[in-house]
């Protein structure tokens, strides 16, 4: 076949117009069903102005230019047109991973980040597929695009194409010619006299919004500073009539606001600090550090002070829950180690799987069919999903068991704590953020984290202290407890042997550390060590092996680790030490990839209907995966014989939507409700098997874990007098106390930041089943739902403004929640700004 040049420069506009085309029908196409029909059918023709504007504009470089101009005017054409054409392909990709919309600025942050190449590269079959699509549908449109264009454009300006010339012997200025072009021209001129009017009179949002083309909003977004937008004017909490004085113990540094007044300074206090402590540190000068600097001018810091916080609401004045003081009371706890398995992508509804949830009900309707023998088939599948989660919560996933006994089985962890006994499980946790490492913050450090897109935190100073600086801090006071703290007496009794012992941090994970910072944000958290896949790999690593199997883009499976996890625990023991070990789980991330030996089962029906479970079923052999690690895990423990003196917290990172339950899959700004719901666990073989429901945060992890070390008598008096203050200055309440979901006409308010951290944010409260989606600039909609009567956000109420959203919430769900929409709306731009002056970001 032998291309013109006149057929090359048909197919590079029709490549144009398709891409412009294809790409503005598939915006449209995600939020037809936001606006109303009548709305949507009478400023369709405005959507598509730049798209026009930009054919018309290469219309003319390719087929009106000639000599020099015509040279350059094809070469800005083809750079045009590539960028579009990788733009949009692109784009439709992305659409059949996710189903959601991609950003060019979240593009641009991942691919800029060494390890966030691979994420991309992850979806190139998908880009691949869409870029053979548009090239083909351009190749079979390039005549038919060319010929509408030319006869519209030739009709326009009263000219005849070099075809119709050629055919009818026409010139120019033919009466003929220009009889037939005059009704084109009135009706062109009519058109762009109304969608002028159109453009003029509709409303900005979200019309603004819908009118965007590629590549102009390629380049906006990159130009432009992140949208935070939605200012709050004053900073004032907007319900000021629930304000209250603060009745609990703490200390607040410089002048407070509050009415209330806080107490002198801590004795433990004096004398130097770990990092971390700045605001108690009275020798550090009230301004603003070198590190902050990067994020504004401010010479003054705010500190954060629970005297002066009106969200803040505590339960440390109620008692322990009785069973849990009943044991105390009973035998010794000992927590000599804590260990937090930070779990990657852990939905609540997967630790365990149980029968009759929303997701086993997926798996057995794909199945079509009631055929007692075909689901009991899938049920004994489902029943080996999480067994060993199923032990560690004392939640059974409801499963007949198979008769047979798996080789697997056979070698599971098997729970050595008594009849009753076990430790806490919490039911209704969700994460406060569905980034991974802004998640991590909140759950090390008991903070919001920061209402910004991306990783920001790592360069600007934690407002709280993390547990790895609290118990910096405890090593700290034993050095100087001699000295500087004579009054501090070192109890006598069983647990003495370990209120001695210096504490060690380590973390652990079998993926890269570099990704988004992670190495920086490890250390500035105060790890003391981080094993990370940079360190397993290298040769002459301890335990380096040839043939090390990556599973996907990141790095290697949990196993890998396995062997120094042994090793931290060896050496903690025999240095005597107390170790505070963290462990990030990884297989769980997209794309969900196993060992090449691993056997992957078939839990959705095979057949023409799997293609759309696909995910999903990688996902869940990826859970199947990680159950038997989290085992093997609790084997070293049960190994290295101190199982009975460590606490184990689970807690997931954030949840992962899939095709099952939403129409956009992943965490991307997603704000449903299965990216938010996930599982905590406080893990002592000692102490009783409590099952607890709260509608709570992870930022409740660090006061809890304070809390079960204070009262099980696992600190020294020093230590434990510092933490009974610590555990005053944190936002999260105890869990092993009632919680608190309302005092004094307040809500505990609960907010989430939705990945990539500055465009939506989750907003609900304790008190009522209610959540909001507050959208944080005009691009996003604002959702509603009532978690009582739809709890798997199946039919979320939409609008893009407030008002219009209130009115369809008061008429499906009453004046009370409609109420509480106006209240979580405002509290939630108060806490976004409230947020960024504790980060002392501008």
């Amino acid at each position: 076949m032998i291309i013109t040049r006149q057929s090359s420069i048909r197919l590079l506009f029709s490549l144009l117009a398709v891409c412009v085309g294809l790409s503005k029908g598939l915006h449209l196409l995600q939020h037809a069903s936001s606006i109303p029909r009548a709305h949507f059918v009478i400023y369709f023709p405005t959507f598509f102005i730049l798209e026009t504007l930009l054919c018309v504009s290469a219309w003319v470089l390719l087929f009106k230019c000639t000599g020099l101009k015509s040279i350059l005017g094809t070469a800005v054409t083809v750079g045009i047109t590539f960028l579009s054409y990788i733009l949009c392909a692109s784009q439709i990709g992305f659409y059949l991973v996710t189903g959601n919309e991609i950003r060019w600025d979240a593009a641009k942050a991942a691919g800029s980040d060494p390890e966030g190449v691979g994420l991309l590269l992850s979806g190139l079959k998908s880009f691949m597929g869409a870029a053979s699509l548009l090239l083909t549908l351009s190749w079979l449109l390039k005549n038919g695009v060319y010929f509408v264009m030319n006869h519209w454009f030739s009709a326009l300006f009263s000219s005849p194409s070099i075809e119709t010339a050629d055919a009818e012997g026409l010139l120019p200025s033919s009466p003929r010619k220009a009889s037939a072009s005059s009704p084109i021209r009135l009706w062109t001129i009519m058109a762009a006299v109304t969608v002028a009017t159109l453009r003029l009179t509709r409303p900005q949002v979200p019309y603004n919004h819908l009118s965007g083309a590629i590549p102009f909003t390629f380049f906006q977004e990159l130009r432009a500073s992140p949208k935070q937008g939605h200012k709050t004017g004053e900073h004032a909490f907007p319900l000021a009539a629930l304000v209250g004085e603060g009745h609990f113990k703490v200390w607040a540094p410089g002048t407070s606001d509050s009415k209330s007044e806080s107490r002198a300074p801590p004795a433990w206090s004096s004398g130097h600090l770990p990092p971390g402590f700045e605001r108690w540190d009275e020798r550090m000068p009230i301004r603003q550090t070198g590190e902050n600097d990067t994020l504004g001018n401010q010479t003054t810091p705010s500190f954060y002070s629970p005297m002066d916080d009106p969200l803040r609401i505590t339960n440390l004045d109620q008692e322990i829950l009785e069973p849990l003081a009943r044991a105390l009371k009973d035998h010794k706890v000992p927590i000599t180690h804590v260990i937090l398995v930070l779990m990657e992508s852990a939905r609540k509804d997967i630790f365990p799987l149980k029968a009759g949830s929303h997701l086993h009900e997926e798996i057995l309707s794909s199945y079509n069919t009631r055929n007692p023998k075909v689901l009991q088939g899938a049920n004994e599948k489902l029943s080996s999903l999480t067994p060993v989660a199923e032990k560690l919560t004392g939640e059974s996933g409801g499963f007949m068991k198979s008769q047979t006994i798996s080789r697997s089985q056979a070698t599971e962890w098997e729970n050595a704590a008594a009849p009753g006994m076990g430790g806490i499980n919490i039911d209704g946790i969700l994460t406060g953020s569905t980034l991974s490492f802004k998640s991590a913050v909140m759950n090390y450090c008991g903070t919001g984290p920061l209402p910004v897109d991306f990783m920001v935190e790592v360069k600007a100073k934690n407002y709280q202290p993390c547990i790895m600086q609290l118990f910096d801090l405890f090593n700290q006071l034993k050095e100087n407890s001699t000295t500087n703290n004579p009054r501090f007496q070192r109890p006598h009794g069983g647990l003495e042997s370990i209120h001695d012992r210096n504490w060690t941090s380590v973390f652990l994970q079998s993926i890269t550390g570099l990704y988004d910072d992670q190495d920086k944000l490890n250390e500035k958290m105060g790890f003391q060590k981080s094993i990370c896949r940079e360190q397993i790999e290298e040769d002459d690593a301890k335990h380096f092996h040839p043939g090390m199997e990556e599973i996907n883009y990141f790095g290697y499976p949990e196993y890998e680790v396995y062997p120094y996890l042994r090793d931290v625990v060896n050496n903690t023991i025999k240095n005597n030490e107390r170790l505070f070990l963290s462990h990030f789980t990884s297989t769980t991330h997209h794309p969900w990839g196993t060992p090449k030996d691993y056997p992957v089962e078939q839990y959705f029906a095979a057949g023409g209907l799997m293609a759309k479970h696909e995910d999903m079923n990688q996902y869940l052999n990826a859970v199947r995966y990680v159950d038997t690690w989290l085992g093997d895990m609790m084997k070293v423990l049960d190994e290295f014989e101190i199982a009975n003196e460590t606490l184990v917290v689970f807690v997931g990172d954030h949840g992962q939507a899939f095709n099952e339950d939403a129409p956009v899959s992943g965490t991307y700004e997603n704000g449903h409700i299965s990216n938010f719901r996930i599982p905590l666990l406080f893990r002592h073989p000692l102490l009783p098997k409590l099952q607890i429901t709260a509608n709570a945060t992870s930022m409740s992890v660090v006061p809890t874990i304070l809390d079960l070390l204070v009262n099980t008598g696992s600190l020294n008096e020093m230590d434990s007098t510092a933490a009974l203050d610590l555990m005053n200055e944190y936002e999260g309440q105890s869990l092993i106390r009632p919680y608190q979901a309302t005092h004094n006409g307040r809500q505990a308010w609960n907010f989430g930041i939705v990945n990539p951290g500055g465009t939506m944010l989750s907003v609900g409260s304790a008190a009522v089943p209610y959540r909001l989606i507050l959208p944080l600039n005009e691009d996003f909609e604002y959702v509603f739902s009532n978690l009582d009567t739809d709890p798997n956000e199946l039919t979320p109420l939409r609008g893009w403004s407030l008002d219009e959203l209130i009115t369809s919430v008061q008429r499906v769900h009453g004046d009370k929640a409609g109420t509480w929409l106006a209240d979580a709306e405002k509290v939630g731009k108060y806490w976004v700004e409230e947020q960024k002056r504790r980060w002392n970001y501008q």
